[in-house]
């Protein structure tokens, strides 16, 4: 296990790393932290050496109260990796922002990446009605916002599950994206932060440049980034092999973890 929390440019960036092997990178999505990858971290633990991160704006990093780019979640991803004395080539994953940030970084860095996934992700995003919805839902109460948001991250047999499993229910809540009264949680600002981030991001005229293996991942049912965005990124990335996973929503790494991790490796 590596330190947990490691600082450059003023930034206090919060990680884990377990296992041995070659290194997956886990990067996670909008307003989310290095939780939800916990089904993925406990399974390719046993034989990866698995770092996740908290992205600045969440969970235990740090969270300064300006608009973030792309260049500055690459770059915390390259100066963690530096501080890691990383010096093998990098399995990278992304999911949704997270994916985002995986395209810039490997167009940015294609000489320390080996291969890439890209999960529920799109070459560009228009943040604008992110915007406003969060300034719809910033004055509701944590019950209102779970019954708003949970459509649109997750498939209606998932919802439904939920509703018979608490203890799932309740770690989502914990590790994602519903803005729980936690010393930890997500705040406004900070989603807003990060939603200016994919106003920077387009990489539609470069993903030919993507050259290294790359699996893209989609899901039927979501509503956020539908899988056409992941139909785009496999039409342009020429080395790329694309599945779309049948009945499921955005954050199909909790809700289908097994098919998830088979397909990753």
């Amino acid at each position: 296990m590596g330190i947990p929390i490691f600082t450059h440019n003023d930034i206090e960036i919060n990680y884990i790393m377990k296992g041995k092997g070659k290194p997956l990178v886990l990067v996670h999505g909008f307003g989310t932290k290095y939780q939800g990858w916990n089904f993925q971290i406990s399974y390719f633990e046993k034989r990866m050496k698995v770092i996740a991160l908290d992205n600045r704006g969440v969970g235990k990093s740090s969270r300064p109260n300006y608009h973030y780019t792309m260049d500055m979640f690459v770059e915390d991803i390259k100066a963690l990796l530096d501080q890691l004395n990383i010096h093998d080539k990098i399995h990278l994953c992304g999911i949704s922002l997270g994916g985002m940030i995986v395209q810039n970084f490997v167009l940015k860095y294609p000489e320390i990446t080996k291969t890439l996934i890209l999960c529920a992700t799109s070459a560009f995003y228009d943040p604008g009605p992110l915007f406003k919805s969060f300034e719809l839902i910033k004055e509701w109460n944590l019950e209102e916002r779970v019954e708003a948001i949970l459509p649109f991250t997750h498939s209606r047999a998932f919802i439904r599950k939920l509703k018979n499993d608490q203890k799932l229910f309740d770690s989502l809540k914990a590790d994602t994206i519903f803005i729980t009264p936690t010393k930890d949680s997500t705040h406004f600002q900070d989603y807003m932060n990060q939603a200016n981030a994919m106003s920077t991001h387009d990489t539609r005229e470069f993903l030919n440049n993507i050259r290294i293996p790359t699996l893209i991942l989609g899901a039927s049912k979501d509503r956020l980034i539908p899988f056409p965005h992941q139909e785009f990124l496999h039409e342009k990335i020429l080395n790329s092999k694309l599945e779309i996973l049948k009945g499921c929503g955005h954050a199909f790494p909790i809700e289908m973890p097994e098919k998830v991790n088979e397909l990753m490796w």
